[in-house]
């Protein structure tokens, strides 16, 4: 066995190969899970009424961001296609495109902040919660095109492999919006009080400190040389359509995923505030787990686009299944955790404002995040598999997959356990766990069939 460990470690599409790639993404994806971390311990502080709040309200956000996201980051896909292929010059016009489908997408989301405070009272939350939801939904929409356009951004380097710069810029993201949490959540330092409104204004100013950044480094003479990242900014009709082409389809599947879930987490919020913050408690503590495997799925997919730019899809099937088993090791040890130490995990968010519902909101995460204890494996297999056929261009078997079960897995299902038959959150979360084996499953087929690896992407 560890003579078969020391052979794939050292082969090519084996884990060394895939960990020079993926620990950078890794680390960056991290850096993100501590600051939304920090973030809601923050909140939890600040009031049980503003924790319970975020989640919902970044998720809604979220989800209607994640089209013109999943379009734009598609972008990785092109740059590492064209780098397997040999034809560096096109990755810089690539890159811009994404940043075009971002400032789109910026120009969007903020027509539904109007709009915020009928949305919530829609839903049905606590009246408290209502006000909070709509405050921090609205900042973050004004706000999304530093987020859309850091994601474009990112993939000159995360396509090329070249991923630590997209490390530093988001440590130091990280750095500053805790900061930022710090003097306008509780107004310390002479910064006026301002509970979710300051995370909201501390989220967009850290971005929009990325941002800048970003371009600069993009723009320099030696990227400029070889990628053509200044000179070709101007609009290509035929990269453009190819990018939607194969974008589009990732960014509705995105889009219907994140939307199918943030639906189902409101319609938990409409069981009760505990339930509510017990859930986002549950998810808050996965998202140190998850980022991380989206980290190593990303690496895994960047490979796939390269070795299927030099058309070599032995080896993007190899890469595929080195990343499963390095996840595999990675969710036993977190699986452990949420099984036997969840009170450990959970302790940083329970605080006195709670109130009288504390030891309710305690026991209920307690008891969610066992669920998770299966949910991250599910969850792993679905973004490796994913990863690889969105990596090779099967984007649309991936469109078409999660609109069914986010439908008819996840939200009708959920609507009528909860609204018609008036269960519990832990009954409705085994809807998630129900539509996330259907995705795994689905997925885990189409990449064993193979018939991803005959797709291009790029004009050749």
């Amino acid at each position: 066995m560890l003579g078969w460990i020391q052979k794939r470690w050292n082969e090519e599409a084996g884990y060394r190969q895939l960990l020079v790639v993926a620990i950078p993404l890794i680390l960056s994806m991290g850096s993100f899970s501590v600051l939304i971390f920090v973030d809601r311990v923050f909140l939890a502080h600040y009031s049980a009424d503003a924790l319970a709040a975020a989640q919902p309200a970044g998720m809604l956000n979220f989800s209607i961001l994640c089209f013109f996201l999943g379009v734009s980051i598609y972008t990785s896909t092109f740059v590492a296609q064209y780098m397997g292929a040999k034809q560096p010059e096109k990755v810089g016009p690539s890159v811009w495109h994404g940043v075009y489908i971002g400032v789109i997408g910026g120009l969007s989301l903020p027509f539904f902040a109007p709009f915020a405070t009928d949305i919530f009272a829609f839903i049905g939350h606590a009246p408290e919660v209502q006000k909070d939801e709509a405050a921090f939904f609205r900042i973050l929409n004004f706000g999304a095109f530093f987020f859309l356009a850091n994601s474009a951004f990112s993939c000159f380097y995360s396509g090329r492999g070249k991923s630590w710069p997209i490390v530093w810029m988001n440590i130091s993201m990280t750095c500053l919006n805790i900061l930022l949490d710090y003097l306008l959540i509780f107004g310390n330092f002479g910064f006026p009080r301002l509970g979710i409104t300051g995370a909201g204004i501390a989220t967009v100013t850290s971005s929009a400190f990325v941002t800048i950044a970003y371009l600069i480094l993009f723009c320099r003479h030696s990227n400029n040389l070889r990628f053509q990242t200044r000179s070709s900014w101007r609009l290509q009709k035929r990269l453009l359509l190819r990018i939607l082409r194969f974008g589009t389809p990732s960014g509705a599947h995105f889009f219907l995923d994140v939307m199918g879930f943030t639906v189902f987490v409101l319609l938990i919020g409409r069981i009760g505030t505990v339930e509510l913050a017990a859930s986002n408690i549950a998810l808050n503590i996965n998202l140190l787990s998850l980022l991380p495997m989206i980290g190593l799925g990303t690496a895994a997919s960047i490979m796939v686009g390269r070795f299927q730019g030099a058309r070599q899809s032995p080896l993007a099937v190899k890469t595929t299944y080195s990343a499963l088993h390095m996840a595999v090791v990675h969710n036993t040890v977190m699986a452990s955790l949420y099984w036997f130490a969840p009170e450990i995990l959970i302790s940083p968010f329970i605080q006195e404002t709670s109130g009288g519902d504390l030891p309710l909101i305690e026991s209920t995460a307690s008891s969610l995040l066992r669920y998770f204890a299966i949910i991250i494996f599910l969850d792993s297999l679905i973004i490796m598999t994913g990863g690889a056929l969105k990596g090779a261009g099967d984007t649309r078997y991936v469109m078409t997959v999660l609109a069914f079960t986010s439908i008819f897995f996840l939200v009708i299902p959920a609507y009528i356990l909860i609204e018609v038959l008036h269960q519990p959150a832990s009954v409705a979360w085994i809807c998630a766990i129900v539509n996330l084996a259907v995705v795994a499953l689905a997925f885990s087929l189409r990449f064993r069939s193979g018939k991803w690896q005959n797709i291009d992407v790029i004009d050749r």
